[in-house]
C-alpha cells in the first residue's frame, strides 16, 4: 500500500511529447501534495493507501473542468492560415456565425515585422496578493517558465495581463523564447526592453510598452490554460495569426473549416479585384458578397464563371471552398474515383508556399521521374513498385493508365517518394488526381485553364510544350517545369540553346530521353528528366519481369549521378 510520489505524479518529465504534459502536471501535483497531505515529499514513501485516495479525490475535485485544448492543428494546415490574411480569417469565422477572434488592443511593436504564424501556448497572470506571491512556483517551475520550454520553433506564446499597461516580461525572460525559437508572442499588456525585443527578431504583439516592472502588480499563475486575451478565448493549440492589422485567434477546432471559407473569399475578392481594376466601376455590383449565396444568375456568379470557378450557392454545407466540390454525407468525395469513408478529408486544393518549394526541391535534387503508362491492367502499382525499389523518388502515374488513380491513392502515404499525375486534361481531371494523393500535376500539352487553376492553388504543374515560345507562356501562366514534349531534333543542343537564352525555365525533357544520353540531357541544362519507355519498356511490363525494371531503374539512377 505504499507508494513514492513520483510514481503518483506519472515520473518526471522524460521529453517530448511526455515532457509537455508531465512536467506541468508535476509542478502542479507537487504544489498540491504538499498542501493536501504535509508528509508527502518528493522521494519520499511515506503516502498509504487510505492517504492517497482522499488526495486523488480532492485532486480529482479540483481539475472538475472541460479539457484546454480543443483539438490539433497540423503543419500543413497551419502553413495554409498563415497564407491568409487576418481579415480574411476574421471574415471566415463571421460566416460561421462565430464571435470576434482579433485580440483587441494587441498592436505590433514592430512596423513590417514579419508574419506571425504559429500554435498557442498560454500563460494566465493572476492580480498580486500575498499569498498568491507564496503560492506560485517559483525559479524554473514558475509557469511562464513552463510555458517557454514548450517552445519548439512553431509556438506563439499568448500571455494573459491584468491591465494593459502592466508589464508581462522584457529582455532577460525573452531571451529564452528567442532561443527556443518562438514563433512569436501575443499580449494584451505591455513590455520592456523595446530595443532588445526588436532585436530578437520574432513578432510582439501587445498593448503598449512600458518601463514598469511587473510582479509588483500581477504574477504568471498558469500554463496553457484556456485563457482571455484582448476579450478573446485562447486554448492551447489555437492557432494564432498576425499581421500588421493585429492578431488574430483560430480555434483548432474548427481551424479547416474557417480556413474553407476564408480561402475563398480570398479568391473571390481577388476576381472581384481584377475585374473592377480592368473595368472600373462602382463595387457594389459584385460586393460585398455572403459565403455559400452566391448566385449563377448574378454578376458575381457570371464573373466568377467566366474565370473557370465553380462555386456551391445556397444549398451548399458552411464552409464549402470555392472551386471544391461539396463533400456527400456518405463520406464519398465527389469526383474522386475511390471512396473515402473516414480517411481523407480533401477539402481544398490548395497548397502551402513550403509544400510547393519542397516539391521544385526534390524535382531539382532527384531529377529523374518514372513516367508510367501501359495499357496492361493490374500493371500500375507493381510495375512502380519495382522502379521505386530501383531508386526512382519522383513518380507519375498517366490517367490513361487502368487503375492510375487507385495507384495513387496507395502511393498518397507514402513519405519516400514523391506522387504525380499525367495526362491532365482538364480542371476535373486535376481535381480528381489531387482527390486521389496527387502532389503534382503533369499534361502532354499547354492547356491555360488546367496551368492557371493549378497557379491559383500553388500546385506544381509540368505542362508539356514543343517550342520555345510555348514554354515562355507556360512560364507566364504560373507552371514552374516546362515538359518537353514530344522529343525534339538536336535533342541536348536544343535544349543548350533553350536553357541559355530563358534560363528562367525549368526544362523537363520526357520523350526521348535514353539512358545514353541522360547525362548528356542534364549537363546541357535540363532541370529534370522524364523516363516513359525506357524506364518501363513494354515486353518486361507484360511479362512482369519487376526484377528487370528495377535494374534499369538502377541504371538511370546511375546516368543521372554521372552527370
Amino acid at each position: 500500500g505504499i507508494i513514492s510520489f513520483q510514481g503518483f505524479c506519472g515520473g518526471q518529465p522524460q521529453g517530448p511529447p511526455r515532457a509537455t504534459a508531465n512536467r506541468t502536471m508535476y509542478s502542479a501535483l507537487r504544489t498540491f501534495v504538499k498542501r493536501a497531505a504535509p508528509a508527502v515529499t518528493v522521494g519520499q514513501h511515506a503516502a498509504t493507501a487510505p492517504n492517497v485516495q482522499s488526495i486523488w479525490l480532492n485532486v480529482c475535485r479540483g481539475m472538475a473542468t472541460g479539457p484546454a485544448a480543443g483539438g490539433h492543428i497540423s503543419d500543413e494546415l497551419l502553413d495554409k492560415l498563415g497564407s491568409l490574411s487576418t481579415q480574411a480569417l476574421i471574415d471566415g469565422l463571421w460566416v460561421m456565425g462565430w464571435p470576434t477572434s482579433h485580440i483587441m488592443g494587441a498592436r505590433p511593436l514592430t512596423e513590417g515585422q514579419k508574419k506571425m504564424i504559429g500554435r498557442a501556448i498560454t500563460i494566465q497572470f493572476a492580480a498580486a496578493r500575498p499569498d498568491i506571491a507564496a503560492d506560485k512556483p517559483g525559479g524554473t517551475d514558475s509557469p511562464e517558465y513552463e510555458a517557454f520550454e514548450l517552445v519548439n520553433g512553431k509556438e506563439v506564446i499568448v500571455m494573459s495581463s491584468v491591465g494593459p499597461w502592466e508589464s508581462v516580461g522584457g529582455d532577460i525572460k525573452f531571451l529564452r523564447l528567442f532561443q527556443r525559437g518562438c514563433a512569436g508572442l501575443v499580449t494584451d499588456g505591455s513590455v520592456r526592453d523595446t530595443a532588445v525585443l526588436r532585436e530578437y527578431g520574432f513578432p510582439v504583439f501587445s498593448h503598449s510598452t512600458t518601463p514598469r516592472q511587473g510582479p509588483h502588480v500581477h504574477q504568471p499563475w498558469s500554463c496553457n490554460t484556456v485563457i482571455n486575451c484582448g476579450g478573446v478565448v485562447v486554448r492551447p493549440g489555437d492557432a494564432i495569426i498576425g499581421d500588421q492589422d493585429g492578431a488574430v485567434v483560430i480555434p483548432a477546432s474548427h481551424a479547416q473549416q474557417v480556413y474553407d471559407i476564408a480561402h475563398s473569399r480570398e479568391v473571390i475578392e481577388d476576381i472581384v479585384k481584377e475585374e473592377l481594376t480592368k473595368n472600373p466601376g462602382p463595387p457594389g455590383k459584385f460586393y460585398p458578397f455572403m459565403s455559400g449565396k452566391i448566385k449563377p444568375d448574378s454578376p458575381l456568379g457570371q464573373l466568377l464563371d467566366s474565370k473557370g470557378v465553380k462555386f456551391a450557392h445556397s444549398a451548399a454545407r458552411p464552409g464549402t471552398r470555392v472551386g471544391v466540390p461539396t463533400v456527400a454525407p456518405t463520406g464519398t468525395t465527389l469526383g474522386s474515383r475511390r471512396t473515402v469513408g473516414a480517411s481523407k478529408n480533401m477539402s481544398t486544393y490548395t497548397q502551402s508556399e513550403a509544400q510547393y518549394q519542397s516539391i521544385l526541391k526534390q524535382f531539382a535534387e532527384h531529377k529523374a521521374c518514372a513516367v508510367l503508362r501501359t495499357p496492361i491492367v493490374g500493371a500500375c502499382t507493381p510495375a512502380m513498385n519495382a522502379a521505386v525499389d530501383g531508386g526512382f523518388k519522383l513518380v507519375e502515374f498517366t490517367l490513361t493508365t487502368p487503375g492510375c488513380l487507385d495507384s495513387v491513392a496507395e502511393y498518397a502515404s507514402r513519405k519516400d517518394v514523391l506522387t504525380g499525375v499525367g495526362t491532365v486534361m482538364t480542371i476535373d481531371d486535376a481535381k480528381k488526381a489531387m482527390d486521389a494523393g496527387a502532389q503534382f500535376i503533369v499534361s502532354p500539352v499547354l492547356i491555360p485553364e488546367v496551368v492557371e487553376w493549378c497557379a491559383a492553388n500553388k500546385i506544381v504543374c509540368a505542362p508539356g510544350c514543343q517550342t520555345p515560345s510555348e514554354m515562355v507562356q507556360a512560364w507566364k501562366l504560373g507552371a514552374p517545369i516546362q515538359k518537353l514534349f514530344p522529343g525534339v531534333a538536336g535533342g541536348p543542343a536544343w535544349v543548350r540553346a533553350v536553357s541559355a537564352a530563358l534560363p528562367m525555365l525549368r526544362i523537363n525533357p520526357t520523350s526521348g530521353v535514353e539512358i545514353d544520353t541522360t547525362a548528356d540531357y542534364l549537363r546541357a541544362g535540363a532541370s529534370s528528366l522524364g523516363f516513359v519507355a525506357p524506364a518501363f519498356p513494354p515486353k518486361l511490363v507484360e511479362n512482369k519481369d519487376w526484377n528487370g525494371i528495377s535494374k534499369i531503374a538502377a541504371e538511370i539512377q546511375t546516368a543521372v549521378r554521372s552527370a
